[in-house]
């Protein structure tokens, strides 16, 4: 009977390594080429910023490069349902903001369906808006401002209906009093440059995208959206301390997948960006562009994203903001 021992350790061996090789050549090996972010709005605004920094961090954690591709226009409804159609590997992500999930409530026909199409890897940051208006329209801060959208006629310049630059202006209308007529824009580059002009008389961007025009003295700063002044922009008060009492609001950045991602890509994708979020680099580069870092779990950002929604659908039926 002892003579079969060695054959037996032999059997068993064999197979347990037979059956290590068999687990590993079933196991996702992700990432394994480029992998690329698309950003629907155009370099240099906020969503691109996040984007990139983002894609730097984890280029050099994976070895693999990470490229931002930018597909501007509705809003950020091209590029999100573009990231819907594309094949679900992990290889193609998103990173959105609030427009994506409002594209239900804003959109007659959306074009993709924000919880059923896309699995929700991690809410990056949320970050405050800045109201800006041109040097040349001779008001210094927001009470004069509301004073003279009393009395005349303003146009405001939006990125599209549901982006933070819509919403933060139309609580601002409803909590102010003062009606201001939103001008879509394709571009929020093109926003900020005819604030500057004259053309429109106030855009609310990100703070990322607003700030150096406020350190160049383009624009004047009328005002923080968030409950708190920006690390960034100490100097600059938020519109609660300016003049409109209980007013907060924020813009959420956050990465998508395909809905149908395998389980082990979309919860390895969740938890290598919620640790390279929580590193105090990343911290404190989101903090020099006026955000705070979330880096929720992937069933607390898409239950924030329900609620988020449900806040702004509301803000629509109160100020009868239907569907186009």
């Amino acid at each position: 009977m002892k003579r079969f021992v060695p054959s037996l350790v032999l059997f068993f061996l064999t197979a347990g390594a037979v059956s290590s090789v068999c687990a590993q050549s079933t196991s996702p090996k992700y990432p394994e080429r480029a992998v690329r972010i698309v950003v629907g709005y155009s370099p240099g605004t906020t969503s691109d910023v996040f984007a990139r920094i983002i894609a730097q961090k984890l280029t050099e954690r994976w070895g693999q490069t990470v490229v931002v591709e930018n597909r501007d226009g509705a809003a950020g409804s091209i590029g999100a349902e573009a990231v819907a159609k594309s094949a679900p590997d992990g290889y193609t992500l998103m990173l959105g903001s609030n427009a994506f999930t409002l594209v239900k409530v804003l959109r007659a026909q959306p074009p993709y369906d924000p919880f059923a199409d896309f699995y929700a890897v991690t809410q990056v940051a949320k970050t405050p808006n800045i109201f800006l208006i041109g040097a040349g329209l001779n008001v210094r801060n927001l009470k004069e401002f509301i004073t003279l959208a009393k009395s005349s006629k303003l146009q405001y310049a939006s990125s599209g209906r549901g982006t933070p630059s819509h919403l933060t202006v139309e609580l601002f209308k409803s909590m102010a009093g003062v009606s201001i007529e939103e001008i879509p824009y394709k571009s929020s580059g093109q926003a900020v440059t005819d604030t500057i002009s004259g053309q429109v008389a106030l855009n609310a961007p990100g703070i990322a995208q607003g700030l150096p025009h406020v350190k160049g003295g383009r624009v004047v700063a009328l005002g923080i959206t968030g409950s708190k002044r920006s690390p960034g922009a100490p100097d600059i008060p938020t519109l609660e301390e300016a003049g409109v009492p209980g007013y907060e609001a924020y813009g959420w950045h956050g990465i998508f997948a395909p809905a149908k991602t395998p389980a082990t890509v979309a919860s390895f994708l969740t938890r290598e960006t919620i640790a390279i979020l929580n590193t105090p680099e990343m911290r404190e580069r989101f903090a020099q562009q006026g955000a705070e870092v979330v880096a929720s779990e992937s069933a607390q950002f898409t239950e924030f994203l329900r609620i988020d929604l449900d806040k702004w659908q509301k803000l629509f039926k109160q100020l009868g903001i239907k569907p186009e």
